[in-house]
């Protein structure tokens, strides 16, 4: 049983994560926007994660903050000691013109590279200048290590193959294949 649950407070905003590594993608996500909502659902369906998500309280920005902190610290606490993890998962996803790829290490460090740029300031009813931060909070929350690459001409499908492309890599990653843990050091 892969299940963590996690918490997070930033300024105003509140979340709350339950999580499913071993699900099969279902979701019920309310952050406050519908399109961080669509983007979390994404990653959950293709990721095939169960995860409950709600974050209220404060403005936008923190409430994505909140969201990726407590995603993550779901994540870590489903993961547990990471035995028989194939711990690295990797993706690329095409959507019409837009291209994002992912590599995962489910290393016990958190670290973000990510390369690609927004044209315009918001995708629907999310500032695009909220991912970088929602990614680095995952990332932190998580103890991953995530490196993304997108480009495109249409920001909502390069968000998109962002989150869908995450999902698959986590999904590959999370997979059992083992019984010892996957380090030169025996640990992560």
């Amino acid at each position: 049983m892969r299940k963590g649950e996690g918490r997070a407070e930033v300024g105003e905003a509140r979340a709350k994560v339950e999580l499913d590594l071993d699900g099969a993608g279902e979701q019920n996500i309310d952050s406050g926007s519908g399109f961080l909502d669509h983007m979390i659902s994404a990653l959950a369906r293709m990721g095939e994660i169960d995860v409950s998500l709600k974050a209220e309280g404060g403005i936008g920005p923190q409430r994505s903050r909140a969201a990726g902190l407590a995603l993550g610290s779901a994540l870590a606490e489903a993961l547990g000691d990471k035995k028989g993890a194939k711990r690295y998962g990797w993706a690329a996803v095409p959507m019409d013109e837009a291209l994002a790829k992912a590599a995962l290490d489910l290393s016990g460090r958190a670290y973000l590279v990510i390369e690609g740029e927004f044209s315009g300031e918001m995708i629907g009813d999310l500032s695009t200048q909220e991912v970088k931060p929602l990614l680095s909070a995952l990332v932190e929350g998580g103890r991953v290590t995530l490196n993304v690459e997108f480009k495109g001409e249409n920001d909502h499908h390069k968000a998109e193959s962002v989150f869908k492309a995450l999902g698959l890599a986590l999904r590959e990653a999370k997979k059992i294949e083992g019984t010892r843990v996957l380090s030169t050091k025996g640990v992560l």
